[in-house]
């Protein structure tokens, strides 16, 4: 197949990849747990106030549950343009048909003098296949507001829902997918009815919660079945015995793609984590500290709004780090 549009020179944006081929693994294991026929395209994404201007071109609400509605720019990417004007797709995976096509020739070389006559040209031809534009929106909804000079947790969602039962489903879920993409550099998709919880579930979800136990028992439980192994997971092993010096409420391990993270909880605003893989330094973090948790190491090492302290694995960094952990948590009466 063979697409036809304008040339459209695109906007540069932080993510990449900016288009998918084809449903994401993560869409068909979401659309698997979905019972429901009517599905929104849609995701969560936590937004720093940095980050901000980069999503302005969805207007970006300000406060909490007010919606922004909008239609994205041709310059967010091809199916951003498509959205916009159509295309046309030349069928290469259909047999070709046959079109026929006229056109005048001056008699004896003169038009002027001795008229015209008309020839008629039979051709085989690709099919082609003329696409409406859309003119799908995509809402932007602040789920959550961040403390302080903090953005929050949004939702970016299709203005409508698609139909798991329609002929041309996978195409339009195709398509909204790239629109995500292409405007928030990550796509998903949720039941019809899903609710607020349910969208801000799938970010405070990467957590698991262990009590404390034996340190064999807990460092068992952080190691996740073995997806953490070598010198992680003797760092693992390590880390562990300095948490049970200062008698954790709770041990914590990242999911999903946060698995390498591993910490302990002293209290809801009182949390230290750190990547055991490809960190060198353990973070305490305060309030708000799932969302903080979030951001990506270069974000925290540009040094962020967000209030965290950051212990560097050099000499004497266990006896700091204990120091600064016993005081906090006499501030706050345990």
């Amino acid at each position: 197949m063979v697409f036809q549009e304008r040339d459209v020179t695109y906007k540069k944006t932080l993510w990449r990849p900016r288009n998918v081929l084809k449903p994401p693994k993560k869409v068909h294991k979401a659309l698997d747990g979905i019972q429901t026929e009517l599905v929104r395209v849609a995701v969560t994404k936590l937004i720093s106030s940095a980050q901000l201007n980069d999503y302005r071109h969805l207007g970006m609400p300000e406060e909490e549950g007010a919606v922004v509605s909008t239609l994205p720019l041709a310059e967010m990417g091809k199916w951003s343009t498509r959205n916009r004007e159509g295309w046309i797709e030349r069928r290469t995976d259909l047999p070709k048909i046959t079109k026929s096509r006229t056109f005048e020739t001056p008699n004896f070389g003169d038009a002027a003098t001795y008229g015209t006559h008309v020839h008629y040209l039979e051709q085989e031809v690709y099919q082609r296949e003329h696409h409406e534009p859309r003119f799908y929106e995509l809402e932007a909804e602040l789920l959550k507001a961040g403390k302080e000079n903090a953005a929050g947790l949004f939702r970016f969602a299709l203005d409508r829902d698609l139909d798991r039962t329609s002929e041309v489903f996978e195409d339009e879920l195709l398509l909204a997918l790239n629109l995500l993409q292409e405007n928030v550099g990550t796509c998903s998709v949720f039941a019809s009815d899903a609710s607020r919880d349910d969208y801000i579930r799938t970010v405070q979800m990467d957590w698991q919660f262990f009590p404390p136990g034996t340190r064999d028992e807990v460092v068992e439980r952080l190691l996740d079945g073995g997806r953490i192994s070598g010198e992680a997971a003797r760092t693992v092993a390590e880390r562990v015995a300095l948490f049970e010096r200062l008698e954790p409420q709770q041990y914590i391990r990242g999911a999903g793609g946060l698995h390498a993270y591993v910490g302990a909880k002293f209290a809801d605003n009182l949390v230290v984590f750190e990547n055991v893989r490809y960190g060198n330094a353990l973070y305490v973090l305060y309030d708000d500290w799932e969302d903080v948790s979030q951001r990506s190491r270069l974000e925290l090492l540009k040094g962020t709004d967000e209030r965290f302290d950051r212990f560097v694995h050099t000499e004497g960094w266990e006896e700091r780090f204990l120091e600064l952990l016993r005081t906090k948590k006499r501030e706050r009466g345990i």
